[in-house]
Formats: C-alpha cells, sequence, structure tokens
C-alpha cells in the first residue's frame, strides 16, 4: 500500500467525530490528540494547514473494498442529504462526494475490478459519468469494510510544478482530464491528483498537512504537504 494515512487540520474534533462518525457511520477513535477514522487512514488534528495562495485541497478520497460498504456508506449519507454533494462512476471505480462542516471535500469509492479498468495510453481512462445509485442502495450491507486511503486530489495554480515534483519521486503520469493531472505509484489509476479548477476552498486553514506513505521519504511538496515515509 502506498498511501497509509492523510492528516487533515480540522477547526473541532468534536465536529469532526460527529460528521465521521453519526452521518458516514464509520468508526471514529480518540489517538493521542487526534481522531483517527477506522485504522487510520485518515487522522484528524485541531489546526490549520499553510498552503501556497491558490493551492489547497479539493478532496481525500477514502477507498472502501467492495459495493456493499459503498452501499451501506451512502444509504447513512443520505440520511443527512446536505452533507451529500454527489455521484460518480469513474470507470475505474464507482463514487460518493459528501463535504464536511468545515467544507473539505471527502470521496468514498470502490474500486472496479481491475481487469475491467479501461487502458488508455499507457495509462487509464477515467470518466465522471452518473453512478447507478438505486443499484448500490440495493448491494448495501449493514456496515462499511475497511477504509484505506486511496488519493488525494489537490487545487493548485501550478499543476505542472506538482506533475514535476511527483515525477520525480516516481510516480506516473496515468491520466489528464480537462486541465487535471493523474499520478499514480506503480499499477494503479492514481494516489495524487492536481488540477486548476475554481473549486470551493475549506474554510479557516482547514486542509492537508502531512501525508504518510509506504515510501523511504521525508520531503515537503510544492503546496506545503510534508510526505513522510511510515
Amino acid at each position: 500500500m502506498v498511501l497509509k494515512t492523510a492528516v487533515l487540520a480540522v477547526s473541532s474534533l468534536k465536529d469532526a467525530a460527529e460528521f465521521y462518525g453519526k452521518i458516514l457511520g464509520l468508526e471514529v477513535k480518540q489517538r493521542g490528540e487526534g481522531l483517527c477514522v477506522g485504522d487510520c487512514p485518515l487522522m484528524l488534528v485541531e489546526g490549520a494547514s499553510r498552503h501556497p495562495e491558490g493551492s489547497y485541497l479539493y478532496h481525500v478520497a477514502l477507498r472502501v473494498p467492495d459495493r456493499r460498504s459503498l452501499g451501506a456508506v451512502l444509504r447513512r449519507a443520505l440520511e443527512f442529504e446536505e452533507v451529500v454533494e454527489g455521484f460518480a462512476d469513474h470507470l475505474v471505480s464507482e463514487s460518493l462526494y459528501v463535504r464536511d462542516f468545515d467544507g473539505i471535500g471527502i470521496e468514498i469509492y470502490a474500486d472496479k475490478p481491475r481487469d475491467a479498468w479501461p487502458r488508455k495510453n499507457g495509462g487509464y481512462a477515467m470518466d465522471t459519468l452518473p453512478l447507478d445509485v438505486r443499484s448500490l442502495l440495493r448491494e448495501a450491507g449493514a456496515r462499511p469494510g475497511g477504509l484505506e486511503l486511496g488519493h488525494i486530489h489537490m487545487r493548485t495554480a501550478d499543476v505542472e510544478a506538482a506533475e514535476r515534483f511527483y515525477n520525480d519521486l516516481g510516480f506516473k503520469t496515468t491520466y489528464r482530464w480537462r486541465g487535471a493531472v493523474f499520478l499514480a505509484y506503480g499499477d494503479y489509476h492514481h494516489h495524487f491528483a492536481f488540477n486548476p479548477w475554481p473549486v470551493p476552498q475549506p474554510r479557516g486553514g482547514a486542509g492537508l498537512l502531512e501525508v504518510r506513505l509506504g515510501l523511504e521519504i521525508d520531503v515537503v511538496d510544492p503546496l506545503g504537504v510534508r510526505l513522510v515515509g511510515k
């Protein structure tokens, strides 16, 4: 597993516990001065992120193991419709998008079988198509299965600088779409993505502080995010 943990700055751990636990139905537990979601693909701490002007978190994506788990989260989230932003079939995966109390975007998704991922130009083809929500709800399990950190997607005015930096670290560019670039370490559709789109920014400094990876690394990327091996 390349991505281990994303550390997010939030304004309130109390609100975070309610959002991830009550609204999304995920396990939340105290760890030190922060909160872990699940087995800690996501760690939440009170504070503020520090990104260069024009750069900020677009969303953190949590991967569940199957459609039953995705359906379970979807069914729970639909009880709180105000947090649900949308759904998508990305050809390689199926996704639910929600936004938390600080305006942080969270994607929860399940990968499709790897042999069904469409290939394109040495990488994978992706798109944003309507999701079969009814089918997911029919397959929904009682509770979501184990969470993993799937990918990080950031907004930045300088996509090319971010791409060069991650290419130098060994992340391969796998796809380009509407000015965005997608990168993966090894054979995956993407672990990081960067776009220049005018998307909503989290409020009050909420956002990404650090990403812990299964690589021997300790650097800070062009967006001010620390990348550290674990």
